[in-house]
């Protein structure tokens, strides 16, 4: 069972936790007991098998005993009447709300920074449960909640369990008093985060038991995890689909640890005066904009490869010379005032992209990022791999040092970087 004993609530709920009733009626601590009451079974059981097969191979009685000890240590143990108290009257106090009768859903709104000075991070938790005993459960109906974190590394947390305070008593006085409590402490905060969880609740419709939306500073989601996991799978990597394909990724949320921006003397400019000067140095600017230049800069040794060990996209930028004869070798004519950018699987110009020598123009395009096991950036166009290149890391201090949902923003962050620099050619 967790240890709580290092963690102390900003805000508590101000409510005496009857015991007897937590043990009856919260369905977290529910599944708790009943793992321990299945563990004595399952040693009875091993027990009984390790005498009936010791005549038959002393080594199946080895391993059935040797499991018996293991569901007895589980099964063993009393949940303690002190730790029901301390999850409600010591636990943070935070905002739930009802956010679906069938199945009856409460959602749960916690802030998850672990120590000051990290960037603002909020969590909302969705919680299925059978029952709440004296809450009125309809839609929207307020449900404040105590709740428990879970600190693994680095400066969040990496998860927290909202317990709906009707779990942990049944006196409405006290309930209504922590409601009050929590709407107070709610007008300090730059939203009002009932009316977050209603709108996260309605973008997220099909979350499971237990998972939990990421949030930035201004409560743009940005991250979904389960709260068994370490980690969290990033949302809104890639691009709209539609006619204004100038519009940024959407919902792009506050970049965590960036790099700083270089000004405009630090920006290198084309200086010759070559065809196609002005579009490569606004090439050079968006990239620069968006912090990307590094991946449009670097030698790709394998030219247009779309699985190499390289710094990037094969531009331009990094390799005039080479870039300029792989394009010729394409066979690809390309019309009057029409210049090349990218070239990887396919060709990508001030125009679209030439994929099998026909011209998708921009207003057709989806970009969107994937990552592989080695975090290296997998790109794709209308869904097809595109290109696979390195992280570029150089900007970052420590980050070998960095815990895994750190690591996991930085490559975020990279993901949206090239997402915002891409959709934005269309504009050169």
């Amino acid at each position: 069972m967790t240890d709580y004993s290092q963690f102390e609530a900003d805000a508590k709920s101000g409510i005496h936790a009857n015991p007897k009733r937590v043990r009856k009626m919260d369905e977290m601590i529910g599944v708790v007991l009943k793992q321990r009451k299945n563990s004595k079974i399952i040693c009875i059981i091993c027990i009984i098998l390790a005498i009936a097969l010791f005549r038959v191979k002393l080594a199946f009685t080895v391993i059935f005993g040797v499991l018996a000890l293991f569901f007895l240590w589980r099964g063993t143990g009393k949940v303690p009447d002190s730790y029901l108290k301390e999850i409600y009257e010591e636990g943070l106090l935070v905002p739930g709300m009802v956010i679906n009768t069938n199945p009856l859903t409460v959602m749960a709104i916690a802030n998850m920074v672990a120590y000051n000075g990290a960037e603002t991070i909020n969590g909302c938790y969705n919680l299925i449960v059978k029952d709440i005993d004296g809450a009125k459960k309809e839609l929207y109906e307020k449900i404040p909640c105590s709740c428990f974190v879970r600190y693994e590394d680095g400066s969040y947390h990496s998860a927290f369990f909202p317990h709906p305070l009707y779990w942990g008593t049944d006196n409405k006085d006290e309930i209504n008093a922590a409601l009050s409590e929590a709407e107070k402490n709610n007008k300090e905060n730059p939203k009002d985060e009932w009316e977050v969880i209603k709108s996260i609740a309605e973008q997220f419709p099909s979350l499971k038991n237990g998972e939990i939306i990421l949030l930035d500073d201004n409560y743009i989601p940005f991250g979904i995890k389960h709260s068994e996991n370490s980690g969290y799978t990033p949302l809104n990597l890639e691009t709209p689909l539609n006619k204004d394909f100038g519009a940024p990724p959407v919902m792009q949320y506050k970049k965590t640890g960036k790099k700083n921006k270089n000004t405009e003397n630090d920006i290198p400019y084309i200086t010759q005066d070559i065809p196609g000067k002005d579009i490569y140095n606004k090439m050079i600017l968006l990239a620069y904009t968006h912090n990307a230049y590094p991946y449009i800069s670097g030698h790709c040794e394998y030219g247009p490869a779309i699985m190499a060990q390289n710094t990037g996209l094969f531009t331009y930028i990094g390799d005039k010379t080479s870039f300029l004869e792989h394009v010729h070798k394409s066979g690809i004519t390309l019309q009057t005032g029409e210049y090349p950018l990218v070239y990887q699987k396919f060709l990508i110009t001030t125009k679209g992209c030439y994929k099998d020598g026909k011209l998708i123009p921009f207003s057709q395009l989806k970009f969107s990022v994937k990552f592989s096991s080695l975090n290296d950036i997998k790109l794709y166009i209308n869904n097809e791999k595109f290109a696979e290149f390195s992280t570029c890391f150089d900007s970052y201090k420590d980050i070998e040092k960095l815990p895994g949902m750190e690591l996991k923003m930085i490559l975020h962050n990279e993901a949206l970087d090239l997402l915002g620099f891409l959709q934005e050619l269309g504009n050169l």
